[in-house]
């Protein structure tokens, strides 16, 4: 018997009620159907549980129709009394690979919102039928036992996917079953993307049993695996792996990559973890090069540098790699650099003249820091190679460099790594 999507939405929070979190919800809303039975659904629990919540729409800034599906998600949201913001990014600069860096900008903006507010959670809007589109994607790009284990509920402590077991229809029927209305997507129907193409496909594999309902259940051995391994991994990261901000230093155990499961895991998710890629390297190209290190080579791979230190190696980002030059968001609160730095503008008054503390001030670009460490006169104080410091994020007007906070002048400024290795390492 299907769970109903209320029951399976109270499962999924029920942890919340142990007293230990925050009593305030924060739901993401794009307006789309799944989001906003996602905000009816949290409505609820919160007020039968006595939490408070929030709402949010993330605006890419990429489509016409954005600030009108912003406003529609705004009025639904104000007639059931649900306070709501709206958080944009212009942060794109047309290089590089769009979706990648919307979700990597859509995370960071959420998890500002949510550490500004004091949220327990934020609540995405993920389903059953998301799952089965993923899983046959990745089943066609020949994914291993992680990319076939789909996504995770709770990949990260701040977000929650609270309907990932529910299907996409039974979302309709809670909306229709209020009179509620929703925005339809219209790439939704657009034969040029993957999953769309996945999602046509499913109903002409249900002839042969692959229903979503199985496809589900094959995902469920496969995260239960992921996990294990996940954790096994950790373990070994947490004796072989040591993180200096944005850097990683390696035991030379972790190079070992006959050693089981964990040395390559750890390893590949290290070169993602820096390098700001999706998908982890060859495995092939993984133990080419963990022999490499291990014999005192050096090695360059998917823009990180590896460089033997005594007793290990070290990780770090590529300077030629790390070409991003962000045209920072006059009024935003947070920017976006090399998809896993998060920068925020001085706090308090009087550290910028004419500034408004914690909004960015007009005519300000980010990029990485290079050759101007000669201007940073405490850099060695940081106690990271020079090499490292240069791939870092640094503030600039016109050609003038205001601040490097990793590099230590951070004039009010701070930057900070949008998830910790560790973290990383569980959720990917």
């Amino acid at each position: 018997m299907r769970v109903t999507p209320e029951a399976a939405f109270g499962r999924a929070l029920d942890y919340l009620l142990d007293g230990a979190h925050g009593r305030t919800l924060g739901v993401a809303v794009s307006g789309g159907g799944d989001s906003m039975a996602l905000l009816l659904l949290a409505r609820d629990w919160a007020h039968a549980h006595d939490f408070a919540i929030r709402a949010a729409t993330v605006d890419h800034g990429l489509r016409p129709e954005a600030k009108a599906e912003a406003t529609f998600v705004a009025g639904q949201c104000a007639k059931r009394g649900i306070p709501h913001d709206v958080l944009r990014w212009t942060g794109w600069d047309g290089s590089g690979n769009l979706m990648a860096e919307a979700r990597a900008a859509r995370r960071a903006l959420l998890g500002d919102w949510a550490e500004r507010l004091g949220l327990s959670v934020v609540m995405l809007g993920h389903t059953a039928d998301d799952q089965a589109e993923t899983f046959l994607m990745r089943l066609a790009r020949g994914s291993g036992v992680d990319g076939l284990a789909g996504m995770s509920a709770d990949d990260d402590p701040l977000f929650l996917r609270p309907l990932l077991t529910v299907r996409r229809e039974a979302l309709r029927e809670v909306l229709r079953a209020r009179d509620v209305p929703w925005i339809e997507d219209p790439t939704n129907d657009d034969a040029r993307f993957d999953r769309i193409k996945a999602r046509q496909m499913l109903p002409l594999l249900e002839d042969l049993g692959l229903t979503v309902d199985r496809v589900l259940a094959t995902m469920a051995h496969m995260n239960r695996a992921r996990i294990s391994l996940g954790h096994a991994a950790a373990a070994f990261a947490d004796r072989h792996v040591r993180a200096e901000a944005g850097d990683l230093i390696l035991a030379r155990e972790a190079l070992a990559m006959i050693g089981g499961d964990s040395p390559g895991r750890v390893l590949a998710a290290a070169i993602r973890w820096i390098g700001g890629r999706d998908y982890r390297p060859r495995y092939a190209a993984l133990t080419e090069m963990a022999a490499a290190l291990r014999a005192g080579e050096a090695r360059t791979l998917n823009g990180v540098r590896m460089l033997p230190e005594t007793g290990g190696v070290r990780l770090t980002r590529e300077l030629a790699a790390a070409r991003d030059v962000v045209a920072a968001p006059e009024g935003a609160s947070i920017v976006m650099w090399d998809r896993r730095w998060a920068l925020r503008p001085p706090q308090r008054s009087g550290l910028m003249r004419k500034a408004t503390p914690g909004i960015v001030p007009p005519g300000l670009t980010i990029r990485a820091l290079g050759e101007d460490i000669a201007l940073c006169k405490g850099w060695r104080d940081t106690g990271l190679p020079r090499a490292s410091l240069m791939a870092t994020p640094a503030i600039y007007r016109d050609a003038a460099l205001i601040a490097a906070p990793v590099a230590g002048l951070d004039e009010g400024w701070s930057a900070r790594i949008v998830a910790d290795f560790r973290t990383f390492l569980l959720s990917h």
